[in-house]
């Protein structure tokens, strides 16, 4: 069954310090998927990327912040 447009997205893992952007999906195994959602990263939440350097990234979700390794923050598809 054909859906309409999709937004463009692009991981997480991607974005600048400074910007935001809104969860598009979670992809990966079951486990880390499980995991990210526990921690807000769910469709339609707002992400803003604090820092990023050194492999890690600093983000903000849901007014919480979190240190993701570089390789996690692949998983989250952001548009």
């Amino acid at each position: 069954m054909p859906q309409g447009p999709q937004m463009p997205s692009m991981p997480l893992s991607m974005m600048r310090a400074g910007e935001t952007a809104t969860v598009a999906r979670v992809k990966g195994a079951s486990d880390v998927k499980r995991h990210l959602e526990t921690l807000g990263f769910v469709e339609g939440s707002q992400v803003h990327v604090v820092t990023v350097g050194g492999g890690n990234i600093i983000v903000m979700v849901k007014g919480a912040r979190f240190g993701l390794d570089v390789k996690v923050a692949r998983n989250v598809m952001v548009a």
